[in-house]
């Protein structure tokens, strides 16, 4: 069925729901940052979910073969669903405490993963909207 490719064949549910997954684990990281600007050899951490989802994709650097029947060979799901948030440590210059937490670059990077989880959060509610109005036969507002 139609429908049912629609809504659960397709991987965008899945990296939408991880990128949420991802943003949320971030906001967490930054605010840790934040919290511990004053801690002596307190390392600032984040988290690359865009190469994390690269690497699950096979969308690398490399070369890839783009899929264009659903029996192709291609990477699954389970690629996605495997990932996992891995911080890592930040590589600025220490401060003379030894901790490296930039607080401009924190509130930066706090905006941005804000912005980022707001969209995310719009295109998982138009695509909702987008399966609504095919199975109602609706026009999209």
């Amino acid at each position: 069925m139609l429908i049912d490719r629609l809504l659960f064949a397709d991987k965008t549910p899945l990296v939408l729901k991880k990128a949420l997954d991802f943003q949320s684990e971030r906001q967490l990281l930054i605010s840790s940052n934040i919290s511990n600007i004053d801690t002596p050899g307190y390392q600032a951490k984040d988290i690359d979910f865009k190469g994390a989802l690269k690497a699950a994709l096979g969308t690398g650097d490399d070369l890839t073969l783009r899929t264009t029947h659903k029996s192709h060979i291609g990477p699954g799901k389970d690629a996605i669903q495997r990932l996992k948030a891995e911080p890592y440590r930040e590589r600025d210059a220490a401060k003379s405490n030894g901790n490296n937490v930039n607080i401009d670059k924190e509130m930066m990077k706090l905006a941005e993963n804000q912005i980022s989880y707001n969209a995310t959060v719009q295109l998982m509610a138009k695509r909702v909207s987008t399966i609504r109005a095919a199975i109602t036969e609706n026009a999209q507002a």
